[in-house]
């Protein structure tokens, strides 16, 4: 059978007219996700000290019976009204920078329609989130240690776990990260003996025992750790279902079932959803209650941009994030540290 000779290969390897086939969208390839500041509720902070109060109710007695119309003696008797407690956390600023020459903006960008600059800001925005995200959730030490700003240092805001003294635990040791009445000052690290080893059954039915009798409700309660994390749990842990849904369909798919992959750890108070997140500690898991947290803002926003001074020919800006974190009920929440 005859062929045809053809130089369209070659032709399209030699010319100068072809032009380059370079996608007109810009993929971020870094996973952008901040399940718990985001998870969390969101309020203003007036003062580089910022404070709130918390309360607790009385326990409950079972010999409360009253004699009707019974008149009133001095020195009355009963339970003391209960001091509130003032805890307090200090601003911290998170901050970028981005430089874009007036040459680039001149330029036909592939992947940005607009301004470099307006895609710069948005695109550092996020990471300033993230940023955020991982140092709210710190453990333990100087970067989840609060302390205030002076103008030779800068203030740092105390981390969920520097908060966390009821509900503890610590493979191969004492969870004692040195944390004092819950006031944002954690700066020792646990005493380990015997370093990281799987996590373990009964250790972490404590800790659900603890959060459940000092919060009373565990239905907003979520268990958070880093993937890795996740899935020595899923290797270890009798109550860890891989996918609820399929475990509910019998993993039927016909029919219109829609199977979500959600993990879950079915605790003795009933499921917990188990939330991946990559800016955990490592070897860490956190028991949260997202409502006994709060993230406050200064400013009344959550980013500010501000110019700065135009150096030749480049144009200049800052982004910063004035925030602080609100650990409400620090005895709801809880921590498991140095899991294999």
């Amino acid at each position: 059978m005859a062929t045809i000779a053809s130089t369209s290969v070659v032709a399209l390897d030699t010319v100068k007219n072809i032009r380059e086939d370079l996608g007109n969208v810009i993929f971020n390839v870094t996973p952008f996700m901040t399940p718990f500041t985001s998870g969390i509720s969101q309020t203003r902070a007036t003062a580089d000290t910022h404070e709130w109060l918390t309360d607790t109710y009385a326990d409950a007695v079972d010999d409360n019976a009253a004699i009707e119309a019974q008149a009133a003696t001095a020195p009355l008797t009963g339970v003391a009204g209960t001091t509130r407690v003032r805890l307090g956390n200090f601003i911290q600023i998170a901050d970028k920078t981005v430089t874009v020459t007036k040459k680039a903006e001149f330029m036909d960008r592939a992947g940005v329609p607009g301004k470099e600059m307006a895609y710069q800001l948005m695109k550092l925005g996020k990471e300033l989130q993230m940023d955020v995200e991982k140092q709210t959730l710190g453990c333990y030490g100087a970067p989840a240690t609060k302390s205030q700003g002076t103008a030779g240092a800068a203030g740092v805001s105390g981390a969920f776990g520097s908060y966390l003294v009821t509900n503890q635990e610590a493979n191969g040791g004492t969870a004692n990260p040195g944390n004092a009445a819950g006031v944002g000052d954690g700066s020792t690290v646990p005493t380990i003996a015997g370093g990281n080893t799987a996590i373990d059954q009964g250790k972490m039915d404590d800790l659900l025992d603890g959060v459940w009798d000092k919060s009373g409700d565990i239905n907003s309660a979520k268990i958070m750790a880093s993937a890795g994390t996740v899935s020595s749990l899923r290797n270890t842990l009798s109550g860890m279902a891989d996918n609820v849904d399929a475990n509910l369909n019998a993993n039927a798919t016909g029919g219109g079932n829609i199977i979500s992959r959600v993990a879950v750890y079915v605790s003795q108070f009933g499921p917990i959803a188990v939330v991946p997140n990559k800016h955990m500690p490592a070897k860490t898991l956190y028991v949260v209650d997202y409502s006994t947290w709060g993230l406050a803002f200064a400013g009344g926003k959550k980013i500010h941009t501000t110019d700065i001074a135009t150096q030749t020919s480049a144009e200049q800006k800052l982004l910063e994030c004035y925030y602080t974190l609100e650990a409400r009920s620090e005895e709801a929440n809880a921590a498991y540290y140095n899991i294999a």
